[in-house]
């Protein structure tokens, strides 16, 4: 009988590992969730970051300041993993792994620590022809079901990524506050999609998991033909040696990445480019502690 996904992600993220991730959404480390609860506890200035829709109006207008709403911490937490299943996603990762791997592991991630803890997690997915929709659960075959799902929607032949499109449908069926986790690839969310972003952040605690593509013009590291799986095509030899385009391909890569790095710190959103299989826990550990490090200071 095969491996389950989740115990394949269990056994990746060693004790080690998981005590130090582990420590980050137990006790204090729970602000990673800040905001999100339901309960309303106590006021506090306003602060660049904060979420506009928990200022209090009333009290602002009363003070002269602004103040928003604290809450209680909640017993049971609700998460939520959007990822892109298109086809950019089962190609080849920065590391030379799968990027659909790289996912798989991220969003196997996610469910290990909110599992620990007796939080729910449910998934958004798919395309606007074949929409992924699962309700936030905890058991061990709920989250084996997401894994599995998001891993054979991933293939070469799934329609190409359309992250406004994912992003919508995010915002439209996940109607309660959740820790938010996108997964896709270093082109998405492009720049485009500042406003449906900033929409979700009104509602939700946003991380952006992007996952590096592989180099097309490093022949060396990759097998003889490479093919663009959007396409697809072969790309020629003769453009993967060119030193010409090589430098172009970097500049139009750099600027992109740039561009949408920018677009998230304006937004406030917790974000990172990991290189594939082999970094994104490391990073995603890295990640969830300067998260801690920021809400310990808010």
């Amino acid at each position: 009988m095969a491996t389950s996904l989740l115990t394949r992600v269990k056994a990746r993220v060693d004790l080690h590992t998981s005590n130090r991730a582990r420590g980050l959404i137990q006790g204090r480390g729970r602000s990673m969730f800040k905001g999100s609860g339901e309960d309303f506890d106590d006021l506090k200035y306003y602060q660049p970051g904060d979420k506009i829709s928990d200022i209090d109006w009333k009290a602002t207008a009363r003070s002269g300041e602004p103040l928003i709403r604290q809450f209680n911490e909640e017993r049971v937490r609700h998460l939520s993993v959007v990822v892109d299943t298109s086809s950019a996603m089962a190609a080849t990762a920065a590391d030379g792994s799968s990027k659909r791997d790289a996912m798989i592991l991220a969003a196997g991630m996610v469910c290990f620590l909110a599992q620990q803890n007796g939080d729910l997690v449910g998934m958004v997915a798919g395309n606007e022809q074949q929409p992924i929709q699962l309700p936030a659960r905890s058991s061990d075959g709920h989250l084996e079901l997401l894994l599995r799902t998001a891993q054979q929607a991933t293939t070469t032949a799934a329609a190409a990524a359309d992250s406004a499109w994912l992003l919508e449908r995010a915002f439209r069926v996940t109607s309660r506050p959740t820790l938010m986790t996108i997964i896709t690839d270093e082109a998405h969310p492009t720049v485009e999609d500042f406003t449906l972003l900033r929409r979700l952040t009104t509602r939700h605690d946003v991380m952006v998991i992007r996952i590096a593509d592989a180099d097309p013009l490093q022949g060396s590291s990759l097998d003889s033909d490479v093919v663009d799986v959007d396409s697809p095509r072969e790309i020629a030899s003769l453009a993967r040696t060119s030193k010409r385009v090589a430098r172009d391909v970097e500049a139009y890569r750099g600027a992109r990445r740039e561009g949408i790095a920018e677009m998230l710190d304006r937004l406030h959103v917790s974000h990172l480019l990991t290189q594939g299989e082999t970094t994104v826990v490391d990073d995603m550990i890295a990640l969830l502690r300067s998260r801690e490090y920021r809400n310990a200071r808010s």
